[in-house]
């Protein structure tokens, strides 16, 4: 019997070829197959070291820009004490002076009546009517003669205006220097703070900082009316007093409540105290 040998010209491989390659192989491929888990551990491990830096520097610069946002919002706090500082002074002038202005001023605008009417006088500062500020020189001038006058009553009229001139100069001076100070600060916390509040702070802190500062600037328009003295006594000083406790009591609720959503421990006492 004939004994086939496969294809023609080919010999059967020996068995101990076979295995010398099966051995072969296995030398180059056993090592690579028992490293995979050491490579697998190495590369999740590597995976995890870059996730966990990533979340590290993440929540250090979460931590990092709570903290500027809290001093952000401090600034604020100590930029509205900046505003009402001197709305106070001006407040508590008034408070001051108002009484006892107020006490002699009926009589006092009897006595410029008397001397327009007469047309001895020209101006007007105490009387009902409107007030021109910029003839208030020209109004003293005039006061001035006429408390020289030869006759009694006339003379009598202009030394009643003068006093009350002297003594409503103490309260324009206090309310001037105040109001330029507020000026001052608003001006700075609209270049500075504000500029700081539009670009970090969510909108409705925008909107209610905004607010705050328009009321502010309101309380103190109100408050220079008395720089018309015919408009002194017709101001409720105390109402103003109370509405400026009330803007700074809104004022520093609203950036308290905004600094414990960034930083929950904080207290009341911790932000915007007084300076």
């Amino acid at each position: 019997m004939t004994e086939s040998f496969g294809p023609e010209g080919a010999l059967p491989e020996p068995e101990s070829t076979k295995k010398h390659q099966k051995h072969g192989y296995a030398r180059l491929i056993d090592p690579l197959v028992s490293s995979v888990p050491t490579l697998v551990g190495v590369l999740v491990g590597a995976v995890t070291s870059h996730v966990a830096e990533v979340q590290r520097v993440d929540f250090e610069r979460e931590d990092r820009f709570r903290h500027e946002q809290v001093e952000r919002v401090a600034a604020v706090a100590h930029g509205f004490d900046s505003l009402a500082n001197p709305l106070s002074t001006m407040i508590a002038a008034v408070q001051t002076q108002q009484p006892i202005l107020c006490k002699y001023m009926p009589t006092v605008a009897q006595a410029e009546t008397r001397l327009r009417d007469a047309g001895q006088l020209h101006g007007r500062l105490f009387s009902p009517g409107p007030v021109d500020t910029n003839a208030t020189a020209e109004y003293g001038r005039e006061v001035d003669q006429l408390a020289l006058s030869s006759d009694a009553s006339v003379k009598s009229s202009a030394s009643l205006l003068k006093a009350m001139i002297g003594l409503y100069t103490t309260l324009l001076t206090n309310v001037e220097n105040a109001d330029a100070q507020f000026i001052q600060k608003r001006e700075a916390f609209q270049a500075t703070l504000m500029f700081e509040v539009k670009v970090y702070f969510p909108e409705k802190i925008r909107k209610d900082v905004a607010k705050t500062v328009d009321a502010f600037h309101e309380l103190g328009t109100q408050t220079t009316a008395v720089l018309v003295p015919n408009k002194l006594c017709s101001l409720n000083a105390d109402a103003l007093s109370s509405r400026l406790s009330d803007i700074n009591v809104g004022a520093a609720r609203e950036m308290i409540g905004f600094a414990q959503t960034l930083e929950p421990e904080l207290g009341d006492d911790s932000i915007g105290g007084k300076s």
